[in-house]
This record gives structure tokens, C-alpha cells and sequence, in this order.
């Protein structure tokens, strides 16, 4: 998005002080009841910014689907990200940032994903550099390279968006006990 103005910027974007707060970011647990009713101010600020964001369903795509994201993000907290993907037999893998750096563990071995992690991070970089990082050979890599281009150009038989979307909803509804942005904006 632009910064030229902070109406194009998400609300999670602009409210920095309520999203980034350690309470809702979970770097701190409220201990005092002053805590505990600041912590459910700033989530009802949230959820309230995060219902009325015209990118909620991407970001809730995101956040359950994609990302194993921290703190508050699409009007859920971390465990009700986790009991909604539960709900929908969804796993996802924490982030390996090492990976991205092209940190690979003695050991380990050199998987596609973490050959196109890497292509991805450092687009301008020959092929040898990936293969210096990742500890392997260049062979190994360009091998990598070929399988995520034939598995990339594989038809994929998804299910379509709109389910998809559908049971997302449903089961935000359940777990968080709101209604979905869409659905309530599309009743009123």
C-alpha cells in the first residue's frame, strides 16, 4: 500500500499503539485487574478497527491459512487462530527464518522449499550462492529449482474460493463468537 496517506493504510497500520501493545501482542500476561480491563479495551478497539478493514478476509486468510502470525491480527488472538484452524484440519508451519537466511542445520537435508525460500529472498543472486548457503551442490539446487517448477506447473484441483471463504467464516463465527465482518455488514 501507499503511505501518502493513512487512509490507505490498514487500521492495524494506523493504531500501532493498541495492535503493537505487549497485551496484544503477547509479550506480557495481564496480572491486575487494571491489566485485565486494559487488555479488553485494546481487543475491543481491535476487533472493532479489524471488522471495519476492507482487507479483513486476505488478512484472515492470511493469518489462518498462510502465516502462523503473533499477537492480534484479522479480529483473533493466537488461540483463537489455532482452534480455528482445528476446526478446519488446517496446519501451518511456523516461519523458518533461518531458512530465508539460508541457515541449514548440520545434518539436515536440503529440501525444495527451503532451495526456493531462499531463491526467493536473494532473487538476484546465481544459483552457487544458494548452494554455498545451503551447504549442498549447485546440481542439488538447479534439481530443487526443476521440481518446484514441475510441481508449480502441476494442475491443482483446489477447492473453490468461495468454500473455502464459506468455512473460514463459519468457523471464525464459532470460535470467536462474532459474526463475520461480511456477513454483518451484508445483514445491516
Amino acid at each position: 500500500m501507499n503511505r501518502t496517506s493513512d487512509r490507505t493504510l490498514p487500521a492495524c497500520a494506523n493504531l500501532t499503539a493498541v495492535f503493537q501493545h505487549p497485551l496484544l501482542e503477547g509479550d506480557s500476561a495481564a496480572a491486575t485487574p487494571d491489566e485485565h480491563r486494559l487488555e479488553r479495551a485494546l481487543r475491543t478497539q481491535a476487533q472493532a478497527a479489524c471488522s471495519a478493514c476492507p482487507l479483513f478476509e486476505q488478512c484472515l486468510e492470511n493469518a489462518i491459512l498462510n502465516h502462523d502470525v503473533a499477537g492480534f491480527a484479522a479480529g483473533t488472538t493466537p488461540r483463537q487462530r489455532s482452534r480455528i484452524r482445528s476446526r478446519l484440519g488446517v496446519r501451518v508451519r511456523p516461519e523458518d527464518f533461518e531458512s530465508y537466511a539460508g541457515v541449514i542445520s548440520p545434518g539436515r537435508q536440503v529440501s525444495t522449499q527451503d532451495v526456493v525460500k531462499l531463491r526467493q529472498a536473494h532473487p538476484d543472486q546465481p544459483l552457487s550462492f544458494i548452494a554455498e548457503r545451503l551447504g549442498c551442490s549447485l546440481s542439488t539446487v538447479k534439481r530443487h529449482m526443476r521440481q518446484a517448477r514441475d510441481t508449480s506447473s502441476a494442475p491443482r484441483h483446489n477447492a473453490p474460493a468461495k468454500a473455502k471463504m464459506t468455512s473460514l467464516a463459519a468457523a471464525y463465527e464459532t470460535v470467536t463468537g462474532r459474526p463475520h465482518p461480511r456477513r454483518a455488514r451484508l445483514a445491516a
